[in-house]
């Protein structure tokens, strides 16, 4: 309905905002994990960091955009 895609897209615009308010490194984990599907240990190796980088930074994203996926 037309109302369901005015609320996803206004939903998309609340997390790409909440994107661009994370760190550079934090915001590319999300993308490659949650948008590309990698695996962590690809998204290591495509970034040079460690598995447990990619834990600690996909943890980050995915807080921060839950809590403004929460606020009003």
């Amino acid at each position: 309905s037309p109302e369901q895609a005015a609320i996803g897209r206004a939903e998309l615009q609340t997390v790409r905002a909440a994107l661009l308010e994370l760190p550079e490194r934090s915001r590319q984990v999300f993308v490659l994990a949650r948008f590309e599907g990698l695996t962590y240990a690809a998204i290591a190796r495509r970034l040079d960091i460690s598995e447990s980088s990619v834990q600690k930074h996909l943890a980050k994203a995915v807080q921060h955009v839950m809590r403004r996926m929460r606020a009003p």
